[in-house]
């Protein structure tokens, strides 16, 4: 049997459709000459009768009938595939997989994905809260499209974006004498009760670093692993804390108030993508407008969250 060619079968379709070589001519958009010429090639390659002419109609044959039945299964196919192809173009089906660190997780990302969502309706979004580090695994074994985390790690199997770098700031009780001071540093903490962020985490070791060159003891009375946690002792009158901005600005509670502390103490938020595989226009626009929506937060925090080295690719600094 001769090789069938797509515009054959195409042709022989119109025609079974139409009923007339003139109608499937309109159906495709050409001559009705192209049409007859590619119905009568289409018969010569599969050497079956397919059609009775009778005057200008033209009656189908029992095995053009079998045969038109598989060609339709064939275009539905084809028709869905197409289907498919605009809705992911247009963002009316996909997904999105997020996994990202409690601080950023929260309350500042489900905000941005409720925004992402409501302009891609048909995109089916999961987010995943872990510590950093297990953020970085599942994004190397792209389980996910997308993390934030606050480590740098070297793995080959990860693509880094520093999507920006704060500063700790000070979180303390509403009525605290502290409170009336535009900017905390290490003096006025001294023999304050602390809350410490807990000691698997870099960020941790930079604090007490600070403390320790300006010779400022401090009452440690908690660790935590988790700003958010920290946060919520000071909201309960245990003493005062260094957090995160982010989670400071999303913490829902009037009892708390927050301030910079001086000097720097770095808190660094990457974004993750798994190193070989491209990335989607989901994820793409995702990244996007996360970034917008912090450029947001940081021109709304009243000075609070200060970045620095956003859209950068990430320095050998490791977060926590």
């Amino acid at each position: 049997m001769a090789k069938l060619s797509y515009r054959q079968v195409e042709a022989f379709r119109a025609v079974m459709i139409a009923g007339t070589t003139t109608g499937a001519a309109e159906l495709l958009y050409i001559s009705q000459p192209a049409v007859s010429r590619l119905l009568n090639d289409f018969e010569a390659a599969v050497q079956v009768k397919l059609f009775e002419r009778h005057h200008k109609r033209l009656a189908p044959t029992p095995e053009a009938l079998l045969l038109f039945e598989e060609v339709e299964r064939s275009f539905v196919g084809i028709d869905r595939l197409a289907t498919m192809a605009e809705e992911l173009r247009d963002f009316q089906r996909g997904s999105l997989k997020v996994a990202a660190m409690p601080a950023i997780a929260l309350g500042f990302l489900p905000r941005v994905m409720q925004t992402f969502s409501e302009q891609h309706k048909g995109v089916t979004l999961t987010l995943q809260v872990r510590s950093s580090q297990q953020v970085a695994d599942w994004i190397a074994t792209q389980h996910f499209d997308i993390g934030i985390g606050a480590v740098n790690v070297a793995d080959p199997s990860l693509s880094m974006e520093m999507l920006g770098e704060a500063a700790l700031i000070c979180a303390l009780p509403a009525g605290h004498p502290l409170a009336a001071k535009a900017v905390i540093v290490p003096e006025d903490l001294k023999d304050q009760p602390f809350i410490s962020l807990g000691p698997e985490q870099s960020v941790r070791y930079k604090v007490d670093e600070v403390f320790e060159k300006a010779r400022v003891s401090r009452q440690l009375v908690f660790d935590t692993q988790l700003s958010h946690v920290a946060c919520s002792f000071v909201d309960a009158g245990a003493g005062v804390s260094l957090v995160d901005p982010i989670t400071a600005l999303h913490f829902p509670s009037g009892n708390l108030v927050f301030r910079p502390f001086e000097p720097w103490v770095s808190f660094s938020y990457h974004l993750m993508y798994p190193a070989h595989r491209a990335r989607s226009r989901a994820t793409q626009e995702f990244s996007q407008l996360l970034k917008e929506e912090l450029r947001k937060l940081v021109a709304n925090s009243g000075g609070l969250l200060k970045l620095r080295g956003t859209n950068k690719k990430a320095p050998g600094d490791a977060g926590a």
